[in-house]
């Protein structure tokens, strides 16, 4: 049963992946507060027989089986766990603890190398090619999340999100004559290249200790430029301008980019990553809420969102 179906009062037994633990105490009383995920959603759920025994027992981003009851607290829904203990691989499938993108890996590949055949540019041709020959990263990058919650937070997601992006480039670059097409479209599909150093996959998504000390956009940074490096005559000041894509696709300090958006490329680079993150986000809230009118609030913007009293149900 997955998260986004449950209903108060009914009863659990399901495999989620332990997001958060915390053994609080209340009234000389220890209780074990959880925060449980699927591929749906996450859920609060709390468990008050043996909580410091089942706390030494369960990890964070491990899958566990829970049996409980659908309760509400403070007008949220949350599970109150009578019996929890670790699943065994077999008892699961990571397709129902992970959510994945709709376009399966090789056809994320396919789609690439297609991309890929477009470009003109020698350089920045080879530069992709080699990308794509180095299996262990490339792999990885047709696997990892774009996002940890917000936009495309799903396997696969990275590189749907690049992709996209290189489509619109590519449809969008007609109407400005300052744009070198082949820039931006190798600029949209490496710009978030470094996520695949920033992000692991456990039982859910979080940060590697790379990621929160360095960040993906340096990472990426580093990675191609050693990339570039391999290739017999790359030119310095092309290499320039598309590290210059990596480093400024977020536009500024205060969203997470070392530089501002300093070329034609960057400019369009930086409004299509809004653009294509944004949308994908609420592609991904309309689809957990399902209704017409207005959204719940959206904490990471700030607002509510009205879908329309006629939006269709998908």
């Amino acid at each position: 049963m997955a998260i986004r179906d449950l209903k108060a009062g009914e009863e659990v037994s399901g495999f989620f992946a332990v997001r958060k633990k915390e053994l609080k105490e209340y009234d000389s009383r220890f209780f074990l507060k959880l925060e449980l995920g699927d591929a749906s959603g996450r859920l609060d759920a709390v468990m008050w027989e043996e909580a410091a025994i089942t706390n030494q027992q369960i990890e964070v981003g491990s899958v566990v089986k829970v049996k409980g009851t659908v309760t509400t607290y403070r007008d949220d829904l949350q599970i109150n766990v009578r019996n929890i203990r670790p699943a065994k691989p077999e008892e699961f499938s990571l397709d129902a603890i992970l959510p994945r993108s709709k376009f399966s890996k090789e056809e994320l590949e396919k789609r690439f190398g297609e991309e890929v055949g477009r470009i003109k540019n020698p350089h920045l041709k080879k530069l992709l090619e080699l990308y794509m020959s180095d299996r262990k990263i490339f792999d990885a990058y047709l696997s990892a999340p774009a996002g940890k919650l917000w936009h495309h937070n799903y396997i696969g997601g990275l590189a749907e999100h690049s992709l996209q992006m290189a489509e619109i480039a590519r449809k969008l670059a007609p109407f400005y004559s300052l744009v070198d097409v082949d820039l931006l479209a190798t600029g949209a599909l490496l710009h978030d290249s470094g996520k695949v150093w920033q992000y692991q996959v456990i039982g859910f998504f979080d940060y590697t200790t790379e990621g929160r000390l360095v960040g993906h956009i340096n990472s990426g940074d580093h990675y191609i430029a050693s990339l570039a490096e391999k290739i017999e005559g790359f030119p310095a000041e092309l290499l320039l301008r598309l590290r210059h894509l990596i480093l400024s696709h977020q536009g500024t300090g205060e969203q997470g980019s070392p530089i501002v958006p300093q070329t034609p490329e960057a400019f369009v680079l930086y409004s299509i990553d809004e653009l294509d993150s944004k949308m994908g986000a609420l592609a991904r809230i309309f689809e957990k809420e399902k209704k017409a009118g207005w959204s719940e609030y959206i904490n990471l913007i700030g607002r509510y969102i009205y879908w329309g009293e006629n939006r269709i149900q998908t």
